[in-house]
């Protein structure tokens, strides 16, 4: 099955994506989006991806994949519908097809017509009861393959989220055996356990409730060992806390958890407890009473939680990392990104007027490009529609990506910045033709934050745009590619409160990279 998975991925990855993409970012975005299995990647899944890619156009002539380069992969669908005349166009491997057989995994999904009943809001909701989905009948639930479930965005996938807790401590780990520096859905610590509900967790102890707390205690089982062997959770037990709704992702969009809370009895046992599963790691007690919880550690959802359940012992200054220092020493250019909202403008002017940066503005250099006036002359909607078309035209990043290249080379400065740059192909083009070192700072800012951020700056009532018009806006096309450039960054930003308390934590880092 391991085959399967990265020949599906890569399928799944390249039907998004629409270019040549390396096996390394084919990895990349389909742990990003989350279709990888929690415990199905080697310990070098990039070499994995590329062998597994080599072999199926080397021995198979129907091949849906081709190579357009050293490295680099595309669909041959999609290579035809281009069309292309160049004398340089890439001729098709002959080789002999195999074909992967889909997953036989079935996973309880909710149709958008009727989540969208009681799911209208961004995080945990304050539903009554708190497990809406247990109220819903047969004919409005659907079991679907989760390789289908898991590209369409009618549906959204129920999985169970449980947070272990003993009194004041609760249970952390690190989940993944790959993981990317500065990535928010691996690597960083969780709070919750469990994973897809299938088919197979309803059964006639289970059915009131969709098997929802049959799949969490079952997760648990699988995720986690005591020194006396596998747990054996009462699922009865199990503390239904709400429903976790997140629509900022593609992941979010197509999934909704079940926070659930089990209370730990038997401290003696689970003083000592261990990971069940390769893809669970550092496991520790964390105690909300006398540790402050710092979210900056944890990746969305849990902060979702944390902020939910455990707001007393979290903290939420906004703060920095520096993931490498000697590119600031020298000549550089400093590309600013983030989402809407999220204070990238904001963090573009402080560095212009403190640390003598001279700015590209890319939304300018891109208006150019298309021969656009741009935001806010175009509307916003107009403009992004725009960009989108742009960008995905083979040319398209190339194009962007020089021209950056070339205003930050006439700019004469030593230190230039470039604010809004929303592709990885766009920023790897600049770094390839750049007359200098190419930085990379990453704002990040939970959606809901960066949501009352837009509305302030926008100048928009209370009442002017709500929290779903927002979420298009910050998952239109062209957005969605921001968050793949995390694993790039030299220095990551955290704003969880707003621009006043978000700009004292950059004056700090100025002072430090100033200081070098």
């Amino acid at each position: 099955m391991e085959d399967v998975t990265y020949l599906w991925v890569a399928e799944t990855v390249l039907k998004k994506h629409k270019r040549p993409l390396t096996a390394r970012a084919l990895v990349d975005y389909g742990l990003e989006d989350g279709l990888f299995p929690a415990a199905g990647l080697s310990r070098t899944p990039q070499k994995s991806m590329q062998a597994r890619l080599s072999i199926d156009i080397l021995n198979n002539e129907k091949s849906v994949f081709v190579r357009t380069g050293r490295g680099r992969f595309f669909l041959r669908e999609l290579l035809a519908a281009q069309k292309s005349t160049s004398p340089d166009a890439l001729k098709v491997y002959q080789a002999e097809r195999r074909v992967p057989v889909p997953s036989s995994e079935t996973v309880l999904c909710i149709p958008r017509g009727v989540y969208q009943r009681f799911i209208d809001y961004q995080g945990i909701g304050n539903t009554d009861p708190p497990n809406p989905l247990g109220m819903l009948s047969d004919a409005e639930i659907a079991y679907l393959p989760r390789s289908a479930a898991e590209t369409d965005n009618e549906y959204k996938q129920i999985i169970t989220y449980t947070v272990i807790q003993y009194q004041s401590k609760i249970l952390t780990f690190r989940r993944g055996l790959y993981n990317r520096a500065a990535n928010f859905l691996r690597g960083a610590q969780c709070v919750g356990f469990g994973g897809h509900v299938s088919e197979d967790d309803r059964d006639l102890f289970s059915y009131g409730d969709l098997g929802i707390r049959q799949n969490a205690a079952r997760e648990i089982a699988e995720e986690l060992m005591l020194p006396g062997g596998r747990p054996h959770i009462n699922p009865e037990e199990l503390q239904v806390l709400g429903v976790l709704n997140d629509d900022s992702s593609d992941v979010g969009i197509r999934h909704m958890a079940v926070v659930l809370r089990y209370w730990v009895d038997d401290w003696g046992q689970w003083r000592s407890v261990g990971r069940g599963e390769a893809s669970i790691n550092k496991i520790r007690w964390l105690d909300t009473v006398s540790e402050t919880i710092n979210l900056s550690d944890f990746e969305y959802w849990s902060q979702l939680v944390i902020r939910s359940f455990f707001k007393s012992s979290m903290e939420m200054v906004p703060t920095y990392k520096i993931q490498r220092r000697s590119i600031f020493r020298g000549p550089h250019i400093l590309c600013v990104v983030g989402s809407i909202g999220s204070g990238k403008s904001a963090t573009s002017n402080l560095l212009r007027q403190r640390s003598g940066y001279t700015a590209v503005n890319s939304g300018q250099v891109l208006a150019d490009l298309m021969g656009l006036p741009p935001i806010p002359t175009t509307p916003r909607g107009e403009f992004q529609a725009a960009a989108e078309e742009f960008i995905t035209r083979p040319d398209g990043p190339n194009k962007l990506g020089r021209a950056l290249a070339t205003a930050a080379s006439t700019s004469g400065s030593e230190r230039v910045l470039i604010d809004g740059i929303r592709h990885p192909e766009t920023l790897e083009v600049l770094k390839q033709h750049a007359s200098m070192p190419v930085a990379l700072l990453y704002v990040y800012t939970p959606p809901d934050v960066a949501f009352e951020m837009y509305r302030d700056r926008e100048g928009h009532g209370e009442s002017s745009i709500t929290f779903p018009e927002f979420v298009r806006l910050y998952t239109a096309p062209v957005e969605s590619k921001i968050r793949y450039m995390t694993g790039e960054a030299d220095i990551i930003t955290f704003n969880w409160l707003g621009i006043e308390a978000y700009e004292h934590a950059l004056a700090n880092l100025m002072e430090e990279l100033d200081a070098r």
